[in-house]
């Protein structure tokens, strides 16, 4: 069977560009961009796959979800071009693109998606492939199957058919955290829960 590694790229550049802040080169922050490669070459040494594919984030990635939820991640910061943090990132996102394209890694970014929803698409139509998601996002947990195991760079271990996710304070199994999510809501993306249902109360 064709071993697949399924790579969140938003997520895996994030965590070194805010981690590695001292990083630069002729002025410029590179720490990102250092991180990802680097982190992907150690994995991919320590670790044999047929195929890896990076996943993007579109710059407009969140508009469809509002059309069906308008307070989707109205709740973050609006990115304005002119930060230096935002500008730096995108930089840093296309400088990795390019080098990934050099190394002949497949990549896929469509208009109005995000990652974790092409993820979860390639998924479920590559049923004949044993598939490695490399994310630290605990949403994409919910993808977990026989054919489908998580490994989070942060946390540096892999999870699995049958375990437990660690949401905040409590452990649940990962069959459940798409209703977990559903009765207690998602701050980080803005959207609520069941009134009066936070965390203590889902473990009561």
């Amino acid at each position: 069977m064709t071993k697949t590694l399924l790579v969140d790229g938003n997520n895996l550049l994030k965590i070194g560009v805010h981690g590695v802040k001292d990083f630069f080169n002729k002025g410029e922050h590179v720490g990102g961009t250092w991180h990802f490669l680097n982190t992907l070459r150690k994995f991919l040494e320590e670790n044999n796959y047929n195929k890896v594919v990076v996943f993007w984030d579109s710059e407009t990635s969140s508009s469809e979800r509002r059309l069906l939820y308008p307070k989707y991640k109205l709740n973050r910061k609006q990115k304005d071009e002119q930060d230096f943090k935002e500008q730096s990132f995108l930089n840093q996102k296309q400088r990795v693109k390019q080098y990934l394209e050099e190394m002949f890694v497949r990549q896929l970014e469509i208009e109005k998606s995000e990652a974790d929803d092409l993820i979860a698409y390639y998924c479920k139509i590559s049923e004949d492939e044993d598939k490695t998601i490399f994310s630290s996002d605990r949403d994409l947990t919910q993808l977990i199957s026989e054919k489908v195991t998580i490994y989070s760079p942060q946390q540096k271990r892999y999870y699995k058919n049958g375990d437990f996710i660690k949401m905040y304070e409590i452990e649940i199994p990962h069959y459940n955290v798409k209703t977990y999510k559903i009765l207690t809501g998602d701050s980080s993306d803005n959207i609520d829960g069941i009134f009066y249902l936070g965390d203590k109360t889902f473990l009561k």
